[in-house]
């Protein structure tokens, strides 16, 4: 008997880049096999939460090498520290972000999704009935 794939999240600090340097920003990575193409990038901000979200695979192909085009780029570096990072570019008409997280909690995060769901396997874990249901509501 099989166990249902469960919600994966990891608190993580983030490095907001600026023009004066960076800030640390309270934040979760989280991954759910209801939507499992998808990873959120949360930042916590004054009781807010402001959620990026985009393709899983995006970001596993971006903690190894430069991916992405359009409104979110991601690619490995390393901080000011000499540390190993992953580094998320975001761009929305509302402005553009340069964010820093940390390899290791990223790639931990992305073996716990991987747990949940394997690769290749999300379709899998699609319920289409729920899929058309939720087109369907209107506000």
């Amino acid at each position: 008997m099989s166990t249902a794939p469960e919600m994966v999240t990891r608190p993580v600090v983030l490095d907001l880049i600026g023009p004066d340097g960076s800030s640390p920003v309270e934040g979760e990575l989280r991954y759910h096999p209801l939507d499992p193409y998808a990873v959120s990038v949360v930042f916590l901000l004054g009781g807010q939460e402001v959620v990026w979200q985009f393709g899983r695979e995006l970001l596993m192909r971006g903690s190894h090498e430069p991916a992405g085009e359009g409104d979110v780029q991601i690619f490995p570096s390393l901080n000011s520290d000499g540390h190993a990072v992953v580094v998320l570019e975001l761009s929305a008409p509302s402005g553009q972000a340069l964010v820093e997280a940390p390899s290791r909690d990223v790639l931990r995060f992305l073996a716990c999704t991987t747990r949940s769901v394997w690769p290749g396997t999300e379709s899998d874990h699609l319920s289409v009935d729920d899929t058309i249901a939720a087109l369907l509501v209107t506000d």
